[in-house]
């Protein structure tokens, strides 16, 4: 049996240059964090932003009909979206959890 969901990463940098590592590390995270608890074609989009000192990423995932957005903010871009993938994972657990509950 193949798995033919897919997930769809729309990345949008703001104030800062968008590079080709940082694209595929949100990426990466992101599909793979979405695949362990979304079993269907889904969207997500990454907002990933730099104000002086602050580095700002804020993740909205639409899955089982419901938008979930997580947002974190570091000193370093990799360690905000690594604590918003985190946020997104325990956010789409409990919603999962909560799904199959009601059944």
């Amino acid at each position: 049996m193949t798995s033919d969901k897919s997930i769809r990463v729309n990345i949008t940098f703001r104030n800062t240059e968008g590079t080709d590592p940082l694209k595929a590390y949100a990426t990466e995270k992101i599909s793979h964090c979405v695949s362990k608890f979304v079993h269907h074609d889904t969207d997500a989009h990454v907002v990933l932003t730099v104000e002086r000192n602050r580095q700002v990423a804020e993740i909205t995932c639409h899955a089982n009909g419901k938008d979930i957005v997580a947002k974190e903010e570091t000193p370093d871009l990799y360690a905000s979206i690594d604590s918003a993938v985190h946020n997104l994972g325990n956010q789409l657990r409990k919603h999962k959890e909560k799904l199959t509950s009601k059944h």
